[in-house]
């Protein structure tokens, strides 16, 4: 399949839903699938470089820094449309909803491909990043608005994919009716497993951070409100007072990092947790591995994609009991569970005391069902899906014929409506009438007989106007449509074969019409290449051309530039018309036989009267600003650069000094 995977965010940002769509191409691409991606453009000071061998296109953006560091693109890119039209798109997967979520609705319009939606994140959970003051109405109003826009987006796509099952129940209490696919986020989880681990990572990171024998507990994520980060740390504060062999490393950053640092010194635990700020991605698994165990009181996880990868690390995990979690976390098995805040610190206390071998033995063996294999494949059943289901969901509405023998045709798809213009012959030729289903291939087909219509229209109009080459004219509906290349070419090829743009008829009539005034056939050609006319068809045309109408024109301007010279002395002027013939394109051969068989001959009465003429001429033009031998001088220079002798010059002077 041709899959095009659009999200708002994408590496190197550092969140689940950058990591998730990552993997997915990863895994899709392994799979022998052509994907290409569909993202923001890098921030300016970034210095990342996107792999060259990668489809990714990039879309223009601003980024949101109260927003998980997304940035908000363009909700439609005119030159990324183009390219996604040529790829041949079988199907669209958005992982986002800003600005990149918006093109990929836009663009699975125009393509007529399925849309695949993941809704991975609770928004309602993400409200308080909306509000700019502490307000329970604005944000209960926003949570409002939230859950209704999910509704929207979850009931126009062909087939949803949630995380989890609480992700699930929580669409449907927004109202959403649609049939979800539960696909839990899969992970590449061998750079987690403890057989990979970096010993020599792994002790730099201890002499760091000073770990000898202390019972280590990580935190590792965004370091944010929704996190509930203070109540790990609050916890550290109460298991201190009895326990003192531990460190608390909290791995990420976010907008609470200086708000958490400064609740860490308020409790005076700057022995005790530290904040060692975001990691690149290859350097988690070994934070992950110097840890004894992995602490999160987050209740607004999809997923909890980094409890599954420290379970993949060998450690078990405490969370806060949470729906979404019960899938991932089997308390008492794999990890344990606190209900409320006060429940954390005595439960550290408590597995503290306790074996955790077996229990990150157990947490190992079931992070394995999250794989990203398994992941990639119940991804590519709805893939599957998604195609068949659009495949038969184009049904005629109603036919209104309009005019010119055409009709407006309604088809209902995914509960949306398509108008397509369709004439009469196509109406009889696929038996469209009302009720009738239609699979993809004629819709398409359809389709585009109504681009090509429109193109052939517009290009009438032109052509009203003037006559265009085949390559103006591509250029030109181009650039005035929506078109992809295949019906750019069937409506070149429809006006090519009524004759309404014939190259070479085009370059026939150009090189006479250029002979007619003044252009030599050098010139002509140059022309014509430029327009793009290929050198085939201009040799073929030259080959029609008399060259003795070339012949004529050079002669012509010969005639007319010798007849009206007025300025120039003899020698001077058969140069300057030598140097026009040049420059208007003629071609030597012509310009020698034109140039020796036109009738130069001198006339010295005739030199003098136009030196005189032209002697006359700059006094009246200089005489205001100079006089004596100032203009004597500026004249003199004058009548020089027009070809005359300095002698001639003088003589003159000579009998006309008393205007000077």
């Amino acid at each position: 399949m041709k899959i095009a995977i659009f999200s708002d965010t994408y590496i190197p940002d550092i969140n689940g839903v950058a990591t998730s769509t990552r993997i997915l191409r990863n895994q899709l691409v392994k799979r022998g699938h052509q994907v290409i991606v569909v993202t923001t453009e890098l921030p300016s000071d970034s210095d990342f470089v996107d792999d060259p061998d990668e489809l990714i296109m990039r879309v223009p953006g601003l980024e949101i820094q109260r927003l998980y560091g997304y940035r908000a693109s363009n909700i439609y890119s005119f030159k990324g449309m183009r390219e996604l039209k040529n790829y041949g798109i079988d199907v669209i997967h958005v992982q986002t909803d800003f600005g990149i979520g918006i093109f990929s609705r836009l663009a699975a319009e125009i393509l007529n491909v399925p849309l695949v939606y993941t809704y991975h994140t609770m928004w309602t959970d993400y409200s308080h990043y909306l509000v700019p003051m502490k307000s329970n109405a604005v944000e209960g109003l926003i949570k409002k608005v939230i859950s209704r826009i999910s509704k929207i987006y979850g009931n126009n796509c062909t087939e949803l994919i949630v995380p989890s099952t609480k992700t699930k129940e929580a669409l449907e209490q927004y109202g959403l009716e649609k049939t979800m696919h539960v696909i839990p986020t899969g992970l590449e989880l061998d750079k987690f497993d403890p057989k990979n681990r970096n010993l020599e990572s792994m002790e730099k990171l201890k002499q760091e951070f000073s770990i000898h024998d202390q019972f280590v507990i990580t935190f590792l994520g965004r370091l944010a409100e929704e996190k509930s980060v203070d109540v790990i740390i609050k916890a550290i504060f109460e298991l201190v007072k009895k326990r003192t062999n531990i460190l608390c490393l909290i791995v990420g950053g976010g907008p609470s990092l200086e708000n958490l640092k400064k609740l860490v010194e308020t409790y005076n635990l700057q022995n005790y947790v530290i904040f060692t700020g975001p990691k690149p991605q290859e350097e988690v698994p070994n934070y992950y591995h110097i840890s004894d165990i992995f602490v999160s009181a987050s209740i607004t996880e999809t997923q909890g994609l980094t409890f599954i990868e420290a379970m993949a690390s060998g450690i078990p995990v405490i969370a806060r009991k949470d729906k979404n979690l019960l899938e991932v976390v089997h308390d008492g098995h794999n990890g344990f569970f606190f209900d409320c805040p006060e429940e954390l610190a005595p439960l550290l206390e408590k597995v503290m005391d306790i074996d955790l071998e077996p229990y990150g033995k157990q947490a190992y063996k079931d992070a394995m069902q999250f794989s990203s294999e398994t992941f990639c494949h119940k991804v590519e059943e709805v893939y599957q899906l998604s195609i068949n289901k659009k495949h038969y969901t184009y049904r005629v509405k109603s036919i209104y014929p309009i005019k010119n023998a055409r009709n407006e045709v309604v088809f209902l798809f995914d509960e949306s409506e398509i108008i397509v213009e369709i004439n009469d012959s196509l109406i009889t030729k696929y038996e469209i009438e009302v009720g009738k289903v239609i699979d993809r291939e004629i819709f398409d087909v359809l389709k585009d007989y109504e681009q090509i219509s429109h193109a052939y229209q517009k290009a009438l109009k032109y052509l009203t106007v003037k006559d265009y080459t085949k390559s103006q004219m591509e250029k030109k509906l181009m650039d005035s449509g929506n078109y992809d290349d295949t019906q750019l070419q069937a409506t070149l090829d429809l006006l090519e074969s009524k004759n309404l743009i014939n190259d070479a008829a085009y370059a026939l009539q150009y090189i006479k019409r250029s002979s007619r005034l003044g252009i030599g056939l050098n010139k002509a050609i140059y022309n014509l290449r430029n327009q793009g006319i290929d050198s085939t068809t201009i040799d073929q045309c030259l080959e029609e051309v008399q060259y003795d109408d070339e012949y004529d024109a050079a002669f012509n301007v010969i005639n007319t530039l010798y007849k009206k010279n007025t300025s120039n002395s003899h020698k001077a002027i058969i140069k300057r018309i030598r140097d026009r013939l040049y420059s208007k394109g003629f071609t030597n051969e012509t310009v020698e036989k034109a140039m020796s068989n036109y009738d130069f001959t001198y006339s010295e009465k005739k030199e003098e009267e136009i030196m005189l003429h032209e002697y006359e001429k700059q006094i009246n033009r200089y005489k205001r600003k100079l006089s004596g031998n100032t203009l004597e001088e500026k004249v003199i220079d004058v009548l020089l650069r027009k070809g005359y002798n300095y002698d001639s010059i003088k003589q003159i002077i000579k009998k006309q000094r008393g205007d000077i």
